[in-house]
């Protein structure tokens, strides 16, 4: 057994709501050295907080990974840890990822080329049809579909995945030891044959709300693109466009009818420029994007940098948007004249 396995495995159990905390103490003192420190150092590193000082001191975590460790080789389940070049390059970004990755079936981590579709539980015929339009498009691309295994869109992204023979990758908010749903237990064993399903969650860990929230940000992480097909305004998908943008990751929006309640919150995303309009029905078929050149339009990209409606300096725009300073100045006076951005003290600028 790989030693090393079962002391990440602690890590990674002890810091999963603090992973950005725990890759820093793993960074600095390795990834076995929490664990040889006493409890006076314990406690200065810790301020004091009995619960992780206890443990670090304790057996029992290092006992419980190692049955973990046992468990998910016996499995086939892969524990892929940060740092490792099986870790998804994209997610690796992030600082908030997983210390650890729990896979069963086959991830790309080099392949960035992801793209997250994400909406409602409540699909439309709308919604499923703009799925089948958007990832046939893809058909015989290197393009992963991304999403979280639930009723309605997300699903429908999955299905329509593997019937034009694209891989994909279901990220759920448990345990890798059950599927949730339960009634997507035959999708996901077909998701893994075609590509993966992964948790940063350890084994018997039920489907909480807020783990519905910390698998949002891994699915908007691994993508290099987001596209909401069917959202309302306080749906799940929207705290993964929330992810996306504070990872400077693209987003799409799917337009719907203004009544449409199951499309209010992608109109509002178009509305307010947090996302781009996903405009490729064509003749009843998808016109994609070029999802993964960057090239959505240069002002887009401009406007995208200015999603968090805080003043932004020039050299901060160009470094973001990839764009030289030259076509930033000029594209920041076309926008300010159709009145999309303002202008403020020390070249800055915002949204109108």
């Amino acid at each position: 057994m790989d030693e090393d396995s079962v002391y990440l495995c602690a890590l990674n159990r002890i810091f999963c709501f603090r992973p950005a905390a725990g890759r820093r103490l793993m960074e600095h003192y390795g990834v076995r050295g929490l664990f040889s420190l006493g409890k006076k150092e314990l406690s200065e590193l810790f301020g004091g907080d009995e619960k992780y000082v206890s443990l670090f001191l304790e057996d029992t975590i290092l006992e419980w990974s190692r049955k973990e460790v046992e468990w998910a080789a016996g499995k086939g389940v892969q524990l892929i840890p940060i740092g490792s070049g099986h870790y998804p390059v994209l997610l690796s970004e992030c600082g908030d990822a997983p210390l650890m990755l729990y896979c069963y079936g086959t991830l790309e981590p080099g392949n960035t080329n992801m793209i997250s579709i994400v909406g409602t539980r409540l699909a439309t015929g709308y919604g499923r049809e703009c799925c089948d339009s958007i990832i046939s498009s893809l058909e015989g691309s290197d393009a992963v579909i991304v999403s979280g295994l639930a009723f309605g869109i997300d699903v429908a992204a999955h299905k329509k995945a593997l019937e034009y023979g694209l891989k994909s990758v279901a990220v759920m908010p448990c345990g890798i030891d059950m599927v949730y749903p339960q009634a997507h237990r035959e999708i996901a064993a077909g998701i893994a044959k075609q590509g993966a399903v992964i948790t940063e969650f350890s084994t018997g860990t039920k489907p909480l709300r807020i783990h519905f929230i910390k698998r949002n940000r891994i699915i908007a992480g691994l993508s290099k693109c987001t596209i909401v097909v069917e959202s309302r305004i306080r749906g799940g998908a929207m705290s993964t466009v929330q992810f996306a943008l504070s990872y400077n990751r693209d987003v799409y929006a799917v337009p719907g009818r203004i009544c449409d309640i199951n499309s209010s919150g992608c109109n509002y995303l178009i509305s307010k420029n947090m996302a781009s309009i996903y405009n490729g029905i064509e003749n009843g078929f998808a016109k994609t994007p070029d999802l993964f050149s960057g090239t959505g339009g240069e002002k887009e990209k401009i406007l995208l940098t200015l999603k968090n409606n805080s003043a932004t300096d020039i050299d901060s725009i160009c470094r973001k948007s990839g764009l030289d300073f030259s076509m930033v100045s000029a594209l920041l006076l076309e926008l300010e004249l159709e009145g999309k951005i303002v202008s403020l003290q020390g070249n800055n600028y915002k949204l109108t």
